[in-house]
């Protein structure tokens, strides 16, 4: 992307949705705040950097969106921010102080959730009116992650570092404590390869931007670093009968004693590479790049694999004593192998190096955790899917909202999850990641509810409802489309105008959001497709080309795997052969 589309995208990227809690019913006087009033904000812990950070958040985007001035002021404050910690670390309470605004957070963190809630039940349509939401919020979710697929050259792996830290802001406005990256070693081949310093400095990049605002970092571990391995150690490959499991990559055997070695060594030099900007939390990943099904190894879900990720574990812990752990199960007994029961039998015994099990599965959450029980009694977490489910290339038409499906496989795991790390591919799921997050602060609330929200707060007032019918007949679509059942091309046609009337309505501010855009750009994609002349007429191909502007793609590529996350246009190539 060129350096004015890249300023577009800082410029206009909003802070995201939603934040949830126990509602108050204060009052307050209410009245527009015009340019020549400006708003007084007082800043009650001055001397901690996220509290200041998070003064900056709030003044940056109430600018953006408003002609008026944030100042910081210690008298005729209209808003004050403070930290209490009688209130629980990460919870927050929006109350009165005469006519001021007072956002409290249990925590500097929990201040920035706070002031999340105060902008998105805020106005702003031509002039600033300050929320009238009052009560305190106490997050659900021990662990509100965000796992950054941080590959294929896709827009992780792409963006610059202004654009990585705002929109880590906006996720952490929703309430995020945690985020997660991938070392992509399925592009590289060994420590030498040209790229492999750049995507350190990717990793270390994720790690700084998230420690500055207070958030854990984590990465994955599995037994796959990078191409170039020996062959005698490598992996013997998985049966995958039902084609759910992946087998991507070039894993290690861990049970071959060379093969280990190589793991915790490669291993070891990569941790050390997080040694000054900190690591939270090690996830362990049994499938898709990794796995090995060789004869020592098998079952691979509760053998080779825990041995594994034991191992690791201690090893991780000599660089980092107060490390946390995720075991992930993703994809465990499919096909059955007893997997589930494998591991529930070590934990009866052991398993005192795993802080947390994580699980989940293409469709409907798995049953073992739902009707027997999570082994060892460990907080569950959930991996939401929310990038490529009835989606291909992943993004490739623009915004993917799936309120209705979120809400159906959250209504399943509500009561007995404490939070997750949806995968994520890129920026076009910006919707889904909010629903999900807001499940993670309070389970109970519901995806229209987010949805609502988060269109007042980043298109304006007086579009909810014609928005939340284009997201319908868009999710509709996809399910429609993935499932191979006709699509109702007078449904797309009425979205297309639906979002034509909706542009013709947004304030400057909300029409040049990129979060409008990819969801604009989706209606005129959609309709292409399924009620026009296909992906080759100039809507269509201009569409894509914007796609590609925002997310940061390459026209051609030497990355095999970039065309999964690159919009189909004509003409765009890469080593693979594929478009």
């Amino acid at each position: 992307m060129d350096t004015h589309d890249r300023r577009t995208f800082l410029k206009y990227t909003g802070a995201a949705v939603v934040g949830i809690g126990s509602s108050g019913c204060g009052t307050i006087k209410r009245h527009d705040v015009s340019d020549s009033d400006g708003i007084a904000v007082r800043i009650e812990t001055p001397g901690e950097p996220l509290v200041l950070r998070t003064f900056m958040i709030l003044k940056d985007r109430i600018e953006q969106r408003c002609p008026v001035r944030v100042v910081q002021a210690d008298t005729g404050a209209q808003v004050i921010l403070s930290v209490d910690d009688c209130l629980p670390h990460d919870a927050f309470c929006i109350g009165q102080v005469d006519e001021a605004v007072r956002v409290t957070g249990g925590s500097p963190s929990g201040l920035l959730y706070g002031v999340g809630k105060f902008l998105r039940t805020s106005r702003y349509d031509g002039a600033f009116r300050p929320s009238s939401w009052r009560g305190t919020s106490v997050p659900h979710g021990s662990i509100r992650g965000m796992y950054f697929a941080s590959h294929f050259h896709n827009w992780y792996h792409q963006a610059s570092d202004p654009e990585i830290s705002r929109y880590m802001e906006d996720l952490a406005l929703w309430g995020i404590n945690a985020v997660m990256v991938s070392f992509p070693g399925i592009n590289l081949h060994s420590w030498d390869d040209p790229q492999t310093g750049p995507a350190i400095a990717m990793m270390r990049r994720y790690a700084k931007s998230a420690g500055d605002l207070g958030l854990r970092f984590a990465i994955g571990a599995n037994n796959m670093l990078f191409m170039d391995i020996p062959d005698h150690i490598r992996a013997t490959r998985l049966p995958d009968p039902l084609r759910r499991r992946g087998n991507s990559g070039h894993p290690v055997c861990p049970s071959h004693p060379e093969g280990h070695a190589y793991l915790m060594e490669n291993f070891g030099h990569l941790l050390e590479k997080f040694s000054d900007v900190g690591l939270d939390i090690l996830c362990f990943w049994p499938y898709d790049e990794g796995g090995c099904a060789c004869d020592k190894c098998q079952p691979w879900g509760c053998n080779g694999y825990l041995k594994l990720s034991r191992d690791l574990a201690q090893l991780g812990r000599r660089f980092f004593p107060d490390l946390k752990t995720v075991l992930s199960t993703w994809m465990f007994d499919t096909p059955p192998e007893s997997e589930w029961q494998g591991l529930a039998d070590y934990m009866s015994s052991g398993g005192e190096w795993i802080d947390y099990i994580l699980a989940d599965a293409h469709e409907d959450f798995p049953c073992y955790p739902l009707d027997v029980g999570v082994p060892g009694k460990r907080p569950l977490l959930n991996f939401p899917e929310i990038s490529m489910w009835g989606n291909w290339p992943w993004g490739g038409f623009g915004a993917n909202p799936l309120p209705a499906r979120f809400q159906r496989l959250w209504d399943q795991v509500k009561h007995v999850v404490e939070g997750g790390f949806p995968y994520s591919e890129g920026i076009y799921e910006d919707i889904n990641k909010a629903i999900v997050v807001q499940f993670y602060w309070n389970r109970e609330q519901s995806a229209r509810t987010t949805l609502e929200a988060y269109i007042a707060y980043e298109f304006g007032s007086g579009v909810s409802e014609d928005v939340l019918a284009i997201i319908g007949i868009l999710e509709t679509t996809a399910g429609r489309s993935y499932t191979k059942q006709p699509v109702d091309a007078d449904e797309v046609r009425r979205a297309r105008q639906l979002a034509d009337a909706v542009n013709a309505r947004l304030p400057d501010w909300a029409r040049q959001n990129w979060r409008w855009e990819i969801l604009n750009l989706r209606t005129v994609l959609d309709h292409e497709r399924f009620a026009g002349d296909g992906l080759e007429t100039p809507a269509a191909e201009a569409a894509m080309r914007r796609l590609i502007d925002l997310y940061h793609c390459q026209m051609e590529t030497d990355d095999p795997y970039h065309h999964r996350v690159r919009p189909p246009l004509r003409g765009t190539s890469s080593r693979s052969g594929e478009l």
